[in-house]
């Protein structure tokens, strides 16, 4: 098959899936499959605003000035299945787009400023107006308006890859061990979104203890906890701290996908959280900080050694320039899925709309039609189309996609060794053995007992207070820059990603070794 005239791809299983490359070039390139952050199958109407929400992406990358690296500028689309663009840019590509990058460095100060100064306050908007817009708005202004937001938390992401390139190239010249790690290590540190929320989880859970009536309500069980804490009168200080959680972060969604509740629709996954840690020996955050800055003071011991003398300098002109780089990166996160949430909940209130006129069942009925056949017919009945593609979706979950489209390159290289061993890749160093604990959800998290490895097949900030329980992480996706990578770090963790079909090979309760500098998973 002429992969440059392909209407469909091949599937392992020989089923054919329908594909419009999504500009004429993009069969050169090599596009994996984007299970990081969209690990299931898109719902019709994700896959409509993937479609028609390019343009207020187009947007953010012309007001700020900059030429989008090809992973940002467009995903692809497989049928129901999203891939990203893996090829790494040319180095002529890289120089021509560097003044841009260093311009916008020098006008903000760097990542960090440009993020708090620019990005964050335009993405905070957009969640704004999203939740301002009526059952009646433009879902296409409203489609274009999520891809604007999510757009300003990759704009300022150039700003810390030149640094970033520059202190990779110093730890190599100087031959410092393990030095992807250590260059991570070195930047670690600095509070976030996602840091301040699992305080508050902390700080709810250790009222939940102090107060039996409200620890006795929350360990029968999550499900109807909330009315029964409503009516207790000595949980009248936790469900008021509880509700004020809610209301400053109930907004943010689970996860990327549209399909998935925030904590304002469901508050009992962030009380299963709460559950989970009440009754474990966990981490406090002020033993996670320490770790953090003890691993970032190591990894400067370790460079110091390794780099000359006169050096040194440099070593810290960059690091300055990589000030704020996981506050950025998880604040980022934290804004990706409160406006995920927001469109979520536009979406539901025309879902609303829709069951009012007696056309749908439910609100997130919405998310298996499209724009186009809801207007087709003003008074359809739509149950029956709802009910064949929500039965299609179900069916898509099971379904086996090509891991790699496109050209393959290096991703499908390296994912082909690590699929002939039990391996995955290096994200926060450690060795740990422990039993496997298979997680599919945050709201699991009672399963988790202290010093488990936790092993699901990505984690979003909405898992982070696990980290606090979990003795090692697994992941079947992500990289070292990945949120579990990143995560582990910072609470000081082993932590492996990327290691194919986990939560299929290996078994609950397994005991293992984890190795978070070398990627190495053995059972025992």
């Amino acid at each position: 098959m002429d992969v440059a005239g392909a209407s469909t791809i091949a599937c392992p299983d020989g089923t054919e899936l329908p594909i419009e490359w999504v500009y004429p070039e993009a069969p050169q390139y090599e596009w994996v499959l984007e299970r990081e952050h969209w690990p299931g199958p898109l719902t019709p109407m994700e896959r409509w605003v993937w479609l028609n929400g390019a343009p207020g992406g187009d947007r953010t990358w012309q007001e700020a000035g900059l030429e989008p690296p090809p992973v940002f500028y467009r995903f692809q689309l497989l049928g129901p299945f999203l891939y990203a663009n893996a090829t790494e840019p040319p180095p002529e590509r890289i120089a021509a787009m560097a003044p841009g990058y260093m311009a916008a460095g020098e006008e903000y100060g760097g990542a960090w400023g440009m993020w708090s100064q620019n990005c964050e306050p335009r993405i905070a908007a957009a969640c704004d107006r999203l939740g301002a817009m009526d059952a009646g708005a433009d879902l296409r202004e409203a489609a274009e308006l999520l891809f604007y937001g999510f757009h300003q938390t990759f704009t300022c992401l150039g700003l810390l890859f030149l640094p970033g390139l520059r202190l990779n190239a110093l730890l190599n010249e100087a031959h410092v061990a393990d030095p992807e790690l250590t260059s991570h290590e070195l930047t670690q540190g600095g509070e976030n979104a996602t840091q301040r929320i699992d305080g508050e989880v902390w700080e709810l859970a250790e009222m939940a203890r102090r107060e039996p009536a409200v620890r006795a309500i929350i360990e029968r069980g999550v499900e109807g906890a909330l009315p029964a804490l409503r009516a207790e009168p000595r949980a009248a200080t936790f469900v008021a701290a509880f509700d004020d959680l809610m209301r400053r972060h109930g907004r943010r969604s689970q996860g990327w996908s549209l399909s998935l509740a925030t904590w304002a629709e469901r508050p009992e996954s962030a009380l299963a959280l709460v559950r989970a840690q009440i009754s474990r020996d966990r981490v406090s955050p002020e033993e996670l900080r320490a770790r953090s800055a003890r691993r970032r003071r190591d990894a400067m011991e370790r460079a110091l050694a390794a780099i000359a003398v006169e050096k040194h300098d440099e070593l810290r002109a960059i690091l300055a320039q990589l000030e704020g780089y996981v506050p950025v990166r998880e604040d980022r996160a934290y804004w990706q899925l409160v406006i995920t949430g927001s469109m979520r909940g536009l979406l539901l209130r025309a879902g609303a709309a829709l069951v009012s006129a007696g056309r749908i069942d439910r609100a997130d009925d919405i998310l298996f039609l499209t724009p186009d056949e809801i207007g087709r017919d003003g008074a359809a009945d739509l149950r029956a189309l709802v009910a064949a593609e929500r039965a299609a979706w179900q069916r898509w979950h099971a379904f086996e996609p090509p891991a790699v489209i496109g050209t393959p390159g290096k991703v499908a290289e390296e994912a082909a060794v690590k699929r002939a061993s039990l391996a995955g890749s290096a994200a926060s160093r450690g060795v740990v053995t422990a039993p496997v604990r298979i997680l599919h959800a945050p709201d699991e998290g009672e399963r988790l007992q202290r010093g488990d490895i936790l092993v699901c097949v990505m984690t979003t900030p909405a898992w982070t207070p696990l980290f606090a329980i979990a003795g090692g992480i697994i992941t079947e996706t992500g990289g070292a820059l990945s949120h579990p990578a990143i995560t582990a770090r910072e609470y000081g963790i082993p932590a492996v990603v990327a290691l194919s079909g986990a939560t299929t090979r290996l078994r609950d309760g397994d005991i293992v070794t984890i190795d978070g500098a070398t990627g190495a998973v053995t059972v025992h």
